[in-house]
């Protein structure tokens, strides 16, 4: 999950594309633009590139599929489903005050993720468990950052002051994280976060942050070794966005890729530019063989179809950003046979089924980590830790399952145990 420019500070990909190589005047005559550069929507005037296309994702004739789970060596398993996953509506036998769950993060402006679907997946736990809980009714607080991390901070001590607050689920992004989580801490207000993956933010001290995905390390790891293992891939270009998470994820994978990592064209690009010219030529001068995208899904679509066109041999992956439509969207025929990374699990049928009775349409990424989440605030709540003390040391010893994993955390608020999951595009 990514966070914003001036956000953490994560170390960032090397840029080493070599000067030149989209075409340059010389002492005999104007050069004529590389076909990358003309793939990449350059025009006479560089600074101005073309804005990508886009169609709606269902028009396509492509879907993005689950493959499966992927181990931390980057090897493929099918593991079992959980067995017993937590019911949020329990045994209909909880007695409550009225108390409030908050929900925490960038629920408007969708840059990145999908914020308002996120909190939905807490929203249907929630409904679950006050329909079959009347002596125990639980009130979500949508609580949207815009996100910024100065209001994020301002957010999070107008929640530390209310009592009735007794948890968070969120925040969504590792910045708003970043800014929020002193002041979580200091108030002893547990917060899970379905989607910040940033690594450092369990470095803090924090005992009130627990994460409910795996972090970019562990994402990038087990991707990087998949591509040049399973994958055959021998020379991979790393491409990050200008955002702390792109440069994070990107270094991960540029980590786990070892000698199969091609400096001369790793780069980094500016977040919504769309000027790839320079960026698909060094792929090809490169003669790579794949290329690894830490992005949005809108840039990485866009980057796809620029490199599908300049160079349809080689093999395009993304992380978790890319994991949407909009990637399709953008891509359009340059998505077929992308590789997709992704913390997040792919949602069951009956949740999506459920998710969409209530909400209208599909969930999103982390939709579901944030239903598993909220259960496990109201099986602690619906258990009495009912104050924010008891609630902390309820999730600290918490071992169980949910929809999408088993959830248990070291001190650090780490999950136990690696998800990683691999998805693929394909024709729908």
């Amino acid at each position: 999950m990514k966070t914003r420019q001036g956000g953490l500070a994560v170390a960032t990909v090397v840029v080493a594309v070599a000067l030149g190589i989209s075409g340059c005047a010389s002492s005999h005559g104007p050069a004529v633009p590389s076909a990358a550069s003309r793939a990449a929507g350059a025009s006479g005037n560089p600074a101005a590139p073309a804005v990508p296309t886009s169609v709606p994702p269902g028009e396509t004739g492509l879907a993005i599929t689950t493959v499966g789970q992927l181990t931390l060596a980057g090897q493929r398993f099918d593991p079992p489903a959980p067995a017993s996953p937590a019911n949020p509506a329990g045994d209909g036998k909880a007695a409550c005050p009225r108390l409030t769950v908050a929900v925490v993060g960038d629920l408007s402006t969708r840059d990145g993720i999908d914020g308002t679907a996120i909190a939905n997946g807490a929203q249907l736990a929630v409904d679950q468990h006050n329909a079959a809980n009347p002596r125990c009714q639980l009130v979500v607080r949508r609580t949207d950052t815009k996100g910024n991390g100065v209001v994020a901070a301002e957010e999070a001590r107008r929640l530390a002051a209310r009592p009735d607050v007794v948890a968070v689920i969120g925040p969504l992004t590792s910045s708003d994280a970043l800014a929020a989580g002193p002041t979580f801490h200091a108030a002893g207000l547990v917060n899970l976060s379905p989607s910040a993956t940033a690594p450092t933010l369990t470095d803090k001290g924090w005992k009130t942050f627990f994460r409910g995905v795996n972090n970019d390390d562990v994402q990038g790891a087990a991707i990087a070794r998949y591509l040049v293992g399973a994958g055959g891939r021998k020379k991979v270009c790393v491409i990050a966005d200008n955002t702390d998470g792109g440069a994070g994820l990107a270094r991960a994978v540029t980590q786990g890729l070892g000698g199969a990592a091609v400096q001369a064209c790793s780069t980094g690009i500016q977040r919504g530019s769309h000027a790839y010219g320079p960026a698909v030529d060094a792929v090809v001068k490169a003669a790579a063989d794949g290329v690894y995208f830490a992005g949005s899904a809108r840039d990485g679509g866009a980057f796809a179809a620029a490199l599908r066109q300049a160079a349809p041999t080689v093999v395009f992956a993304a992380g978790d950003e890319a994991n949407n439509p909009d990637f399709l969207a953008f891509a359009g025929a340059g998505a077929d046979g992308a590789l997709l990374s992704c913390s997040c699990s792919p949602a069951p049928d009956a949740f999506s089924a459920a998710y969409a009775t209530r909400f209208g349409g599909p969930p999103a990424r982390y939709s579901l980590e944030a239903y598993d989440l909220a259960t496990v605030i109201i099986r602690g709540i619906a258990a009495g830790k009912q104050t924010r003390p008891h609630l902390r040391a309820y999730v600290a010893d918490y071992s169980g399952d949910g929809l999408s994993r088993h959830y248990q955390w070291a001190p650090t608020g780490d999950l136990i145990g690696n998800t990683v999951w691999l998805s693929r595009v394909g024709p729908a």
